[in-house]
């Protein structure tokens, strides 16, 4: 394992914790034993905050759970992580069932889908059960959007958003389990990267032969080689324009890991450099290999010259948690039209400008376009008044 560069113990403890999940491992105890050795001591509550705030709850506790009497938490403290296993356990069970029951009645009235993210990336965990759970994404595609959406409507499925014809998903809900149908499966900031991206989405989710076996439902998947773009693309968009917790990370890790042998290198790199995420995917190696311990030879492109400007991106997320919801500057949203655009314009700059240094190029675009759009609706509230 190599030196990381995280200073902080209860960095190191998570970290610990996590990579013994992930790789089914014992647990590397040597942070917690420095602590107890210069007469500090093991503060789990600190490590259940940022394991609960990163969303690496379920694989941080089940790993703590292992570790000898001398360093295992307090017997409160392991009824709380069993239950919160539980739970999630449970919830698994639900998505999976829904997961089934949403594929068959789509397939009922014609229309395929395939499975993105959540409950398929659960599968390259050591256990599905390891990971927290999220919800639900289906991509049906564009010429079966609109026919997709009536269908939930007409089978009773709650409605949990407009329908808008050209949005990216459309929010229902089974069983109380939310549901995004993907017209798109992503959309990126530049348009030539972005129409290129479409093309090549398309044809990779409509020609995939990958199947699993989800509660007695065979469940389509995309091709591998989209599986490590797509989990990659969905994270730096998220950091970028809010934050991602050691979750998504998690999921790109297990991914590479699963699909080490299947991926070709040279069609991997042709796609990055068309979607203009080369560089992103290179300064985000040096945490899969150097922080959450994946293999060299199965993280392609990596390279440790990243190193620093993985500290950078690796600081961000510890700071912000999943989604960026722990950012210091996030504050409850106040009443008012101008008092919430006030609000938005604040957090914009909170979230955005300090990236600056990790990718100039695309944090400006996305500030710029993010005003752009906030100025569009101010004018167009101003001429209705």
């Amino acid at each position: 394992m190599k030196e990381t560069i995280i200073s902080t113990s209860t960095t190191q403890q998570l970290l610990s914790l996590v990579r013994a999940s992930l790789w089914q491992t014992p647990v590397d105890t040597r942070p917690s034993q420095d602590a107890l050795t210069s007469g500090s001591y093991i503060n789990w509550d600190a490590i259940t905050t940022m394991a609960l705030q990163q969303t690496v709850g379920v694989s941080a506790f089940t790993a703590a759970l292992t570790l000898p009497p001398q360093l295992l938490p307090s017997k409160e403290w392991r009824h709380k992580a069993y239950s919160f296993i539980e739970r999630n356990r449970r919830t698994h069970l639900l998505l999976d069932s829904c997961v089934a029951e949403a594929t068959q009645l789509l397939k009922e009235v014609d229309i395929p889908n395939v499975l993105l993210k959540g409950q398929a990336y659960a599968r390259n965990y050591p256990a599905s059960t390891l990971r927290q759970c999220g919800d639900i994404d289906l991509y049906v595609g564009e010429a079966n959007y609109r026919k997709a959406y009536e269908a939930t409507k007409k089978l009773g499925w709650q409605s949990t958003e407009e329908f808008i014809p050209k949005s990216k998903h459309y929010g229902c809900a089974l069983k109380g389990v939310r549901i995004e149908l993907h017209r798109l499966a992503g959309i990126l900031s530049s348009p030539k990267a972005n129409r290129k991206f479409q093309e090549w989405s398309t044809q990779q989710l409509l020609h995939s032969n990958r199947k699993i076996n989800i509660d007695k439902e065979e469940i389509s998947l995309p091709t591998p080689i989209f599986d490590v773009i797509f989990v990659f693309l969905h994270l730096y968009h998220h950091f970028i324009n809010g934050g991602i917790g050691l979750r998504q990370v998690c999921d790109w890790v297990t991914l590479l890991h699963t699909h080490s042998n299947s991926i070709d290198h040279n069609e991997l790199t042709h796609r990055l450099k068309e979607f203009q995420l080369l560089k992103p995917w290179q300064a985000f190696t040096p945490i899969a290999v150097q922080y959450l311990a994946l293999p060299e030879y199965e993280c392609p492109l990596y390279s440790p010259k990243y190193t620093k400007r993985a500290e950078k991106i690796f600081s961000f997320i510890l700071k912000e948690g999943n989604f960026g919801r722990y950012r210091a500057s996030v504050k409850p949203c106040p009443k008012g039209y101008w008092q919430q655009k006030i609000y938005a314009f604040r957090q914009v700059n909170s979230k955005m400008l300090p990236r600056l240094s990790v990718d100039p190029w695309r944090i400006l675009n996305t500030y710029t376009r993010t005003l752009y759009s906030g100025m569009r609706g101010i004018i167009y509230h101003i001429l209705r008044l």
